[in-house]
Order: C-alpha cells, then sequence, then structure tokens
C-alpha cells in the first residue's frame, strides 16, 4: 500500500511537472536572447523605411498593404518602445531612481549630443560647400550651427535645418527628423521611474494593468469614432503639450507608444506568470498578421506584437544572440541614419536608384554609428557605474558574477538602453 501510495505520489508529481508552463521568468535569465539583434535590425528598417520616402517620396514599405496603419519604420518605432519597456522597467525595478536617471542620461543623451555636433560642423560645412554657400555665411546664418546646438541640445529638437541647407531634398531643410521619437521615449521612462519609485512595479503591479487598461479603451474609442476597422497608428487626439527638456510631445504619437511600452513593462513586472511557448508565438504571429491586413493594429494588434517580439528575442538561437551583446550600434544607426540619407541626397545619390541608395546610407550610417559607440557610448556607459556615495541597489550590491541581477540589464551593457527611438 505505501508503494502504491508513493507511486502514485509520484506520478502526481511528474504530472503537475508536465502541466506547469513555462513562463517568461524561466526562459529569460539574463544574457541569452536576441534583444540586441532585435534592436539592430529594427534600426536598419528605420532607414530602409526613410530611404524611399527621403529620397524618392510617398510612404514607407508595406503602408498599403497594412491598410495606411502604419508602414514599416513605425512598426520599427513600435518594436524600440515594446522592448525598451521590458528592458527599462527591469532596470528601474532593480535600482535607485537616482542611479535610474543617470544611466539613462548616459544612455541617451552624450550619443545625441555628438550626433549634433557632428551634424553642425562636418555634414553642414561639407553640404554648405556642395551647394556653394561660403563658410562665412554658413556659420553666420540666423540658423547656423550655433543655433543649431542651442535649440537642439535638449531633447525638443526646435530647430531641424541648418543655414537653410537642404532646400531641393525632397523634405526641404531638416537635417534629423528622425530625433521625434526621443522625447516620447524619455517620457516613458519617467514614468517607469515614478511607478517604480511609487513601489507600483513591485507592490502593486495591478495597478499597472488597470493603467493600460484604460488606455487600451482610449484606443478602442478612438478607433470606433474613426469609422474604420483600420484607423491610423498615430490617429489625431487634439490632445498636445510644450514641455521643459522634452519639447513638443503629442499624444497622436505618446498614445500608442506609450501602452506599446507598459505593455513590455507589464510583461517584465508579470513575467513569473506570463506563458512562453511556441504555441503562443506562432498564434501571435497570426494575430499580429491578421491586425496588419484587415485592420486593428491599435486595439488588439498591439499586444499581439509585444508578444512576439519578446517570444523571438527569448526564443532566439544561441548563435545569433551574439550579435548586439558586446557592441550595440542600434542607438547610433538610428540617429545617425537620417542625417546620412539627406546628406547622400543633397549629394546626388538618388540618381543611383533605391537599392544602391539605401545600401549606401546603411553602410555610411554604420560607419557613423560605429564611431559613436566606440568614442562616445561605449565610454559614457562606463561612468554609470560611478555611483552617488549614498545610492544603494535596492536589491543590495552586484553580484560580481551576474553584474545584470543588479543593474537591470540584459546579455550586455546596453542591452536595457533604448532608442534608437526609429527613431527610436
Amino acid at each position: 500500500m505505501l508503494l502504491d501510495a508513493a507511486s502514485t505520489g509520484g506520478r502526481s508529481y511528474a504530472r503537475s511537472q508536465r502541466i506547469r508552463y513555462q513562463t517568461l521568468a524561466d526562459v529569460w535569465s539574463g544574457r541569452q536572447n536576441g534583444f540586441g539583434l532585435i534592436r539592430l535590425l529594427l534600426s536598419i528598417a528605420v532607414i530602409v523605411a526613410h530611404a524611399r520616402v527621403l529620397g524618392f517620396g510617398g510612404h514607407g514599405p508595406f503602408y498599403y498593404t497594412w491598410r495606411k496603419q502604419t508602414e514599416i519604420g513605425g512598426f520599427a518605432v513600435l518594436g524600440f518602445f515594446a522592448l525598451s519597456g521590458m528592458l527599462i522597467t527591469r532596470s528601474a525595478n532593480r535600482i535607485t531612481t537616482r542611479q535610474f536617471a543617470w544611466h539613462r542620461f548616459l544612455r541617451i543623451m552624450p550619443g545625441l549630443w555628438c550626433c549634433l555636433a557632428v551634424t553642425a560642423f562636418i555634414v553642414g560645412p561639407a553640404v554648405a560647400l556642395h551647394e556653394g554657400m561660403p563658410l562665412r555665411a554658413y556659420f553666420n546664418h540666423p540658423e547656423g550651427p550655433w543655433q543649431y546646438l542651442a535649440a537642439n541640445w535638449t531633447l525638443g529638437a526646435a530647430q531641424g535645418g541648418l543655414s537653410g541647407l537642404l532646400a531641393h531634398n525632397p523634405l526641404a531643410g531638416n537635417f534629423n527628423g528622425a530625433l521625434w521619437s526621443l522625447p516620447l521615449e524619455v517620457t516613458c521612462y519617467l514614468a517607469a521611474a515614478v511607478l517604480a519609485t511609487l513601489g507600483v512595479l513591485r507592490q502593486t503591479r495591478s495597478l499597472l494593468l488597470l493603467m493600460l487598461l484604460g488606455a487600451w479603451l482610449y484606443l478602442v474609442n478612438m478607433a470606433a469614432n474613426a469609422g474604420t476597422l483600420h484607423p491610423d497608428l498615430y490617429s489625431h487626439t487634439g490632445i498636445a503639450w510644450n514641455l521643459p527638456f522634452l519639447g513638443y510631445i503629442s499624444m497622436n504619437q505618446l498614445l500608442p507608444l506609450m501602452f506599446t511600452f507598459g505593455l513590455g513593462a507589464a510583461a517584465e513586472v508579470y513575467r513569473d506568470r506570463l506563458p512562453m511557448n511556441r504555441v503562443l508565438g506562432l498564434a501571435s504571429a497570426l494575430v499580429l498578421a491578421l491586425a496588419l491586413t484587415v485592420g486593428g493594429l491599435t486595439t488588439y494588434g498591439l499586444p499581439a506584437f509585444v508578444y512576439f517580439i519578446i517570444w523571438v528575442g527569448v526564443y532566439t538561437p544561441r548563435p545569433l544572440t551574439r550579435i548586439g551583446s558586446g557592441a550595440d550600434f542600434s542607438y547610433g544607426l538610428y540617429i545617425y541614419g537620417f542625417v546620412a540619407e539627406q546628406t547622400l541626397i543633397a549629394f546626388g545619390a538618388t540618381r543611383w536608384g533605391l537599392t544602391t541608395f539605401t545600401l549606401a546610407s546603411l553602410l555610411l550610417a554604420m560607419a557613423a554609428a560605429v564611431c559613436s559607440w566606440y568614442l562616445v557610448e561605449k565610454p559614457a556607459m562606463k561612468l554609470k557605474h560611478r555611483r552617488p556615495r549614498r545610492a544603494r541597489l535596492r536589491n543590495g550590491p552586484v553580484d560580481p558574477q551576474h553584474p545584470s541581477a543588479g543593474d537591470g540589464q540584459v546579455g550586455s551593457p546596453t542591452q536595457d538602453g533604448a532608442l534608437r527611438r526609429a527613431g527610436r
């Protein structure tokens, strides 16, 4: 009898183990993931989308296939926000607010400032000489390089042009339109920091779900008022703010992007309950495809997309997880891609055709991104461990064998960074 009972108990335990599903916490332990590769691909997608729009006019790839809801560039921006929501929330939940702000500053601002300086003092003069403008006129222009730096050193990006250059480009007078998403991403960072400071991400995480439900209902209401199954991703809301440091923030863009960020944050907060398996991954891909081709991206498509991109990241084949884990060029690609394309257009590179122009833009942007990473971003990130004397990790000191455990990072010192913002 005792043997029977033991046998029955053993079978019950084995059955319970088989029934228990794998969660995000089970399959994502830290370094082995494809999030670096995904961010790199998202940055490339943004440049590919901009190549057609900036160089040849019209819309980005898949705009009509996806029922005018978005195109590949906007879709890539969503991917940045989804991954940032998960990775940034992990960081905000594990370190002090002061440390979190310092880390985010180091990840975004030095690279941005260097990009602005390169644009103003290297790219701008080169374009000026090509367009026949004397350098003295370039530097003395009312919207010259010094004014460009003064207007854009914060995230507001108040001045897009330089000394009246690029007047003959299809998108005239704008050197770096990709910076629009950075203030929106930083707004999401601020929201994550506030929720972490208030303890919402740890103690009352259900409140995050209520907030997401409210945002989702607002999106559903907007879709209903649009009178179509496939409204534009950035539908008009009529709500906007002009904020210090962040500049102009429109609810048109903020709502869907922050909702996507919040879904990524919820995945991190509920990682011990979020099931992860092949069936759900394929189901999310099918739902996303339906939302893109039939309609409903802003209602049921975004949750499917966030799940799918996380699923792809945690189940990326191990050899591919090395890409982007040591050197993260995605941010540099994002912030230099637009500049590279506008510059090549000014020099007449579109005469080579779309494919060659796109490849040239990618190569030029990648060269700038590599320089940015090794000369600016990576050295800046080394300063993040110079913590204030009174700062302490919420979870104790960093384990030298698992540094990501204390710093909320995944796979590399940059895996929780984001834009790249498409931004991004």
